[in-house]
């Protein structure tokens, strides 16, 4: 078990004020630090507060896959262009994750949300908890979790947008309580971030982030209204299990914001008038018309 904390630091003796790895476990590779650094938030804005990040991903490290867990905290600092941030990550091998899943593991209060430079932490990780509850998720039929479930077991990538920060993690935590114990950690995420190829499942963001906008502009997709039930299970069935899968973004959106028409595309007009042709044809050689 590793960990690092990259934070704002305010700088001694010869060291300027500035964002820096400020602990690391004793031992660890240079390699791994540095990947973890990079996923330390340097994404997120400059200035002002945040909303928090939470991930977990499963990763190369040292010649070993890992599972790695990340929250970012970013708040408000003395200056406007100094935010107050904290990137914790654990790393842990296969047979070091605990009971619990990764969800219930970034929302168990191991992580830190603020950094003291007065008192830094010891070398070794506090122990993981090996329980801890999940929050509610209100509101979400759990028909969609269970499809959302579906595509984990299948590891469709997939991009949630929520209407607000705190149901990020209220999604993925529904989702997690659907999920068999052993495939939980199969179950890689990450919320609030423009990363959005980052080697993860799930995508979750806030509908009014630029993530979210940038999954909106997008082409492709499946649309999933968040409250409401699907129109019939067969339908959810066949999204989950179908040629949706290929598919790589779910959009949870509130109740309110009704589905518009279907569109049909200039080529797809094309194709049914050629079809409707053809069938017309058929039909007429069938019933012994000749020119």
């Amino acid at each position: 078990m590793l960990e690092l904390i990259h934070a704002w630091s305010d700088g001694h003796g010869d060291r300027d004020p500035g964002f820096r790895i400020v602990h690391h476990t004793t031992g660890m590779s240079e390699r791994t630090t540095r990947t973890l650094e990079r996923h330390s938030g340097m994404d997120l804005p400059g200035t002002g507060s945040a909303t928090p990040v939470r991930a977990h991903r499963i990763m190369m490290l040292d010649g070993g896959l890992c599972s790695v867990l990340t929250t970012i905290t970013q708040t408000a600092g003395p200056a406007p262009d100094r935010p107050r941030r904290i990137a914790h990550h654990l790393v842990l091998s296969p047979a070091e994750r605990p009971t619990i899943g990764p969800v219930a593991l970034v929302v168990s209060g191991w992580f830190r949300e603020h950094w003291d430079e007065g008192a830094p932490p010891g070398d070794t990780p506090d122990p993981l908890p090996h329980h801890c509850e999940l929050p509610p998720c209100p509101g979400v039929d759990p028909e969609w979790i269970r499809l959302l479930s579906r595509r984990v077991h299948a590891h469709a990538p997939t991009a949630i947008l929520v209407p607000g920060p705190a149901r990020c993690i209220d999604v993925l935590a529904a989702i997690e309580r659907t999920t068999a114990p052993g495939q939980q950690w199969e179950l890689t995420f990450l919320t609030n971030s423009d990363r959005m190829r980052d080697g993860v499942l799930l995508l979750a963001a806030q509908a009014d982030t630029s993530p979210a906008a940038r999954i909106a502009a997008a082409k492709e997709g499946v649309v999933l209204p968040l409250a409401n039930p699907p129109p019939t299970r067969g339908q959810a069935h066949h999204l989950a299990e179908g040629d949706q899968l290929r598919q790589d973004r779910v959009e949870l959106m509130p109740a309110s914001m009704q589905l518009g028409p279907a569109r049909l595309t200039g080529p797809v007009l094309l194709l049914i008038a050629l079809a409707v042709a053809a069938l017309a044809m058929v039909i007429a050689v069938l019933s012994g018309w000749t020119p």
